[in-house]
């Protein structure tokens, strides 16, 4: 258990939520004490690429799965406890790690209807209650932008139940720029009429542009280091850049054209060539940029210049750069600064065994190559085919993200 308790993040502070909370709860739980293990052996599976590890992973996993289905044969004589609640929580995390987007769909969408069968939030122990919520406010709104097709709309008052939550690493200050960026992956619902397009985009550039690490309430946890508050505000900024970053990057593709349909094309291509046809062309870029502060490439730049001042591999606050890394990475042509996209990304990987970034490097690595094809074409007169987006490579290979 004190390797698990190692392996599962680094545990410098005794707020950490693994060290204060969950694991103390293990000691006297033996359905939580299988899912902590399940995800402290894939930790160090991805790590050391152990086989060992790797067994015993997928072991406990199948531990937690058995005890969650005992627990819930008893749910119609017996309140659902709050230990098998933390239980599945802790399964949404294990397939983050794992880089399973089909499995962490199914566990986070199995989280919601739990934590509304129980009443919500208020039902609960008051830590369960916070580590949970803040879990599922960060799983869900990152779904939002990744995997809006495959999540259940939520009915779960996240606001209210508990009132003022406690600053924790996980989410830590950003609350608000997630649920943004959540926002701008509706964007393109809203392609039909421009007038409200344009008013969300400039919604959106206004509440980028004045957020603040105290614009969300939190309870700062006693003894707290202010070092760990530095760190939570520095990662919170790259999340404000890589939103001006992703809402430059969604009206770009909303201003495309796709002249040309099939059978296999997403949604989006399909709507974007019916407005056409039927008068109602894509907002053009003169319409939306000037509504945008933050141009994208000084965003870009100012991310990525921050992250590379980070120590990535010796604070667990760090660990939540998957997103800002590779939405900055998407808009990049800069070699330099795709090979620093790619060592952070290898560092989180590497540093804190988190599965689900191979794939995030998988599809640069595919986007960048059919970019620098593009443009080569073009600049020598052979084609006139706009640049690719990352949405259309994920939709044209039919693969999935976890960018959490």
């Amino acid at each position: 258990m004190e390797e698990g308790s190692r392996l599962l993040a680094n545990l410098e502070s005794h707020n950490n939520p693994l060290r204060s909370m969950l694991i103390p709860r293990a000691m006297s739980s033996p359905l939580l004490m299988k899912a902590v293990c399940a995800v402290s052996a894939l930790h160090l599976a991805n790590r050391s690429h152990g086989f060992g590890a790797h067994t015993a992973a997928v072991k406990y996993y199948s531990g937690t799965l058995n005890g969650l289905r005992s627990a819930l044969d008893k749910c119609s004589t017996e309140v659902f406890p709050d230990d098998a609640m933390l239980a599945v929580g802790l399964l949404c995390k294990y397939e983050i790690v794992r880089g399973s987007v089909k499995q962490w769909v199914v566990h986070l969408n199995a989280l919601q209807r739990l934590i509304v069968s129980r009443g919500g939030f208020a039902s609960m122990d008051r830590e369960a209650a916070e580590f949970l919520r803040g879990l599922f406010v960060y799983a869900h709104n990152m779904a939002r932008i990744s995997n809006r097709n495959c999540i259940t709309s939520t009915d779960i008052s996240v606001d209210s139940d508990i009132g003022i939550p406690k600053l924790d690493i996980y989410i830590g200050y950003t609350e608000e720029l997630l649920k943004l960026c959540a926002r701008i992956a509706e964007l393109p619902s809203l392609q039909a009429d421009s007038l409200a397009l344009r008013l969300s985009v400039a919604s959106i550039n206004e509440s980028l542009l004045t957020w603040s690490h105290t614009s969300t309430p939190n309870i700062i946890p006693q003894g707290t280091p202010p070092a760990t508050l530095t760190r939570l505000q520095l990662v919170a900024e790259c999340f404000r850049d890589a939103g001006f970053v992703y809402l430059h990057s969604i009206m770009e593709r909303i201003s495309r054209t796709h002249p040309h349909t099939s059978s296999t094309a997403s949604p989006g291509i399909i709507v974007n060539t019916q407005l056409e046809l039927e008068g109602n062309p894509p907002l053009p870029a003169q319409d939306w940029l000037p509504l945008v502060s933050t141009p994208k490439n000084v965003a870009v730049c100012r991310c990525l210049g921050r992250i590379e001042t980070f120590p990535l591999g010796d604070h667990c606050e760090y660990s939540a750069l998957t997103f800002p890394l590779f939405i900055s990475g998407c808009e990049s042509d800069d070699v330099a600064d795709r090979e620093l996209v790619l060592r952070s990304l290898s560092k989180l990987q590497d540093n804190f065994g988190i599965g689900n970034v191979r794939r995030a490097k998988e599809l640069l690595k595919i986007l960048w190559a059919r970019q620098d094809a593009n443009f080569d074409a073009r600049f020598i007169g052979m084609s006139r085919q706009k640049n690719v987006h990352w949405l259309d490579i994920v939709e044209e290979l039919g693969w999935e993200l976890i960018l959490a």
